[in-house]
């Protein structure tokens, strides 16, 4: 199957999996990579850079096709632009934004090939 979608995540599917709070983590991310979507993992509920960083290497370890990382940027009043940057550091093929005004996390990504 050929969408824009497709063509722009390099995926077989035009399927992103949803950013799922407590839900998303580096198992159910991989398992919709590997099946052809787009798979992501939230780092609102991991907190810490740490526990990203180790998450984002987990799913690198179980796929070797395209993943993302969900921000949803109200909920933490700020507190996501650490994770953030682990997020930028470790290279992720796709971010997405939930739950606020994207435009600074817009900024921060430009010209990072994400």
């Amino acid at each position: 199957m050929k969408t824009r979608i497709t063509e722009i995540f390099g995926i077989q599917y035009p399927i992103v999996q949803g950013g799922l709070a407590y839900l998303a983590y580096a198992e159910l991310a991989s398992a919709v990579s590997n099946a052809g979507g787009l798979g992501q993992i939230t780092a609102a509920t991991l907190g810490t850079p740490e526990k990203l960083r180790e998450e984002i290497r987990r799913v690198r370890a179980m796929t070797d096709k395209p993943f993302g990382v969900n921000f949803a940027i109200a909920r933490h009043d700020g507190k996501y632009k650490d994770l953030l940057e682990v997020a930028i550091e470790e290279k992720v093929p796709a971010i997405s934004i939930t739950g606020g005004n994207p435009q600074p996390v817009f900024e921060r990504i430009k010209g990072e090939n994400i």
